[in-house]
């Protein structure tokens, strides 16, 4: 997610859509003039983010927080027109299939500058959603690489392991320095059905 956001404060302040807001790290990349607009679920989760926490109160950044099922919230927003959203609600082994379907992505892409970039966590122990990404991108017309962050036994900069599949409609918003310097592309499995809101199998992944 970092080089994600960083590919688009080269070009002044940037929007950034957060769903999943767990204890609000990703604020820590706002800067003043920066817009971070979170969406979670669960009120308790909010709660330990703001008192628990000092990431959002941290942020030069103005954080906004809506409260709700993310998708459904997005489906009555009007365009949020975001720079950057990273969808961040995957890593456990009990995911919300509903954010990571064709229909999903169909609506987040509405909320994008036109070579805005969604932003998949797929980090996961159990799961192998990076084919499941590639496919809804594809069918969306959307273009996916993957950067994935594995540091060794030697790197002292506290970077933790994580996997990302970045999607845009914009080829060359994949192209950006920060990016391309750290991805790779991502693959389909043959055989694997698309995840639709009427379809999908954990036990394939």
């Amino acid at each position: 997610i970092g080089v994600a956001i960083k590919s688009r404060q080269e070009r002044g302040p940037v929007r950034v859509g957060v769903i999943g807001l767990g204890t609000g790290t990703i604020a820590a990349y706002g800067r003043p003039g920066d817009v971070y607009r979170f969406y979670d679920i669960d009120p308790r989760v909010v709660q330990l983010a703001r008192g628990e926490f000092s990431f959002l109160a941290d942020s030069p950044a103005k954080v906004e927080v809506a409260l709700g099922d993310a998708r459904l919230t997005l489906e009555r927003e009007p365009p949020q027109n975001f720079d950057v959203l990273a969808v961040d609600a995957f890593s456990s082994d009990a995911i919300p299939v509903h954010l990571i379907t064709r229909e999903a992505l169909g609506i987040y892409l509405k909320h994008m500058k036109s070579d805005g970039i969604v932003a998949f966590h797929v980090s996961n122990r159990f799961l192998d959603l990076i084919p499941v990404v590639a496919r809804i991108a594809k069918e969306q017309g959307a273009h996916a690489v993957l950067v994935n962050d594995d540091p060794d036994d030697e790197d002292e900069s506290l970077r933790s392991r994580s996997d990302w599949v970045l999607v845009s409609r914009d080829p060359k918003a994949l192209e950006a320095k920060p990016i391309k310097d750290v991805s790779e592309p991502v693959e389909e499995q043959p055989g694997w059905r698309l995840w639709t809101d009427d379809y999908n199998n954990l036990v394939q992944v």
